[in-house]
């Protein structure tokens, strides 16, 4: 697999997917994050959020045991004002041709801020002509306070080891106070319950958009019509 995650800014990837990116990672999957529009808000510089954001882009980096690989990208759009135009769409189409994507994981449709309803859109764009599985991921905040309902339909549990990742970004990110300290907790007490659904430690739960079994047909060559000759 080769698999995508679309976010709007630096941390959304992280509170959404980043266990089941360390996961499938692990297994030998290829993993990639895009941060469409990372740039200052508030009293927080581009330096500072950067700084934080790349303690997940080296982690999703390093070495895993499964050999996939992992990569980070950051966008250049304007954060507050992400469009769903040619523009960007085209950026994510380039980062699924280059890469070779066959799933990607982005915001729910039910979210709120507007950089996220444009990442989804976004997104959905990119995938319509080459993407296989399409998948929305869960927010503690953002997901569930909104009128559209999140719909847990696919889980992945994660191990102990890609669970710890996934708290170590967040933790990057609380200590340069770029999340709160109930939303880290709040992703923590998701992952445990989500795995308790499945009688497992951990998971992270997806709705699905679509998802095509592609069976024998990505497993190698077709087989050849056995026509014969004329004559």
């Amino acid at each position: 697999m080769n698999i995508l995650a679309v976010g709007a800014h630096p941390d959304d990837v992280e509170l959404g997917c980043f266990g089941t990116l360390m996961e499938k990672r692990a297994q030998g999957h290829n993993v990639f994050a895009v941060a469409l529009a990372p740039g200052a808000y508030g009293r927080h510089s581009r330096e500072e959020i950067v700084d934080a954001w790349s303690r997940a882009r080296d982690i999703l980096a390093a070495p895993a045991g499964g050999h996939g690989r992992g990569e980070y990208i950051l966008g250049m759009f304007q954060i507050g004002k992400l469009e769903h135009s040619s523009d960007v769409v085209g950026f994510v189409d380039s980062l699924v041709t280059k890469y070779k994507i066959n799933t990607i994981i982005t915001h729910h449709y039910g979210e709120a801020h507007q950089d996220h309803v444009a990442a989804q859109k976004v997104a959905v764009s990119a995938a319509r002509r080459k993407v296989d599985s399409l998948l929305l991921w869960e927010s503690s905040i953002y997901t569930h306070r909104n009128v559209f309902p999140f719909r847990a339909q696919l889980y992945v549990t994660i191990s102990d080891q890609a669970f710890e990742r996934k708290m170590e970004v967040l933790r990057s990110y609380l200590a340069a106070n770029l999340l709160e300290n109930g939303e880290v907790a709040a992703h923590a007490s998701l992952a445990r319950y989500r795995g308790a659904e499945m009688h497992r430690a951990y998971a992270e739960a997806f709705e699905i958009v679509w998802q095509v079994d592609a069976g024998a047909e990505g497993g190698g060559e077709r087989p050849q019509s056995r026509r014969k000759k004329p004559g």
